[in-house]
């Protein structure tokens, strides 16, 4: 028989334990080391840090929002459905509008993706 870890919660710790230890995270300011490593566990992909870009300001004016009660915009429902309610701040609303009545049609209408028109009803 194989021996792998089965407990659900060692998992968790060991994957952020190995991202803590294989990423080059001396390059994310470190207000924001936290939201980096988040990312690369969802990807899975360590090398995505290289392609990250921040704003001076980003990660404060982030957490003001989240806490201020802010909605989180998703552009897919898989990540609408990836993040933790019970770590928001405020209740923050979620929303994806990817399945929205008439996304479908619009999208058609328009000749572009169903995402790209879910983005549209954001305004």
């Amino acid at each position: 028989m194989i021996d792998y870890i089965r407990d659900g919660q060692e998992i968790y710790r060991n994957s952020f334990s190995i991202i803590r230890a294989e990423a080059r995270l001396d390059t994310i300011p470190a207000d924001l080391e936290k939201l980096a490593v988040r990312v690369i566990h969802a990807c899975g992909m360590v090398e995505v840090i290289e392609d990250l870009r921040f704003s001076p300001g980003a990660g404060t004016a982030g957490r003001n929002a989240l806490a201020a009660g802010a909605p989180i915009l998703c552009d897919a429902r898989m990540v609408s459905e990836g993040i933790t309610r019970t770590r928001l701040p405020a209740n923050n609303p979620i929303i994806c509008t990817l399945h929205d009545e008439g996304v479908r049609e619009m999208a058609l209408e328009m000749g572009n993706t169903r995402s790209a028109v879910a983005l549209e009803l954001w305004r």
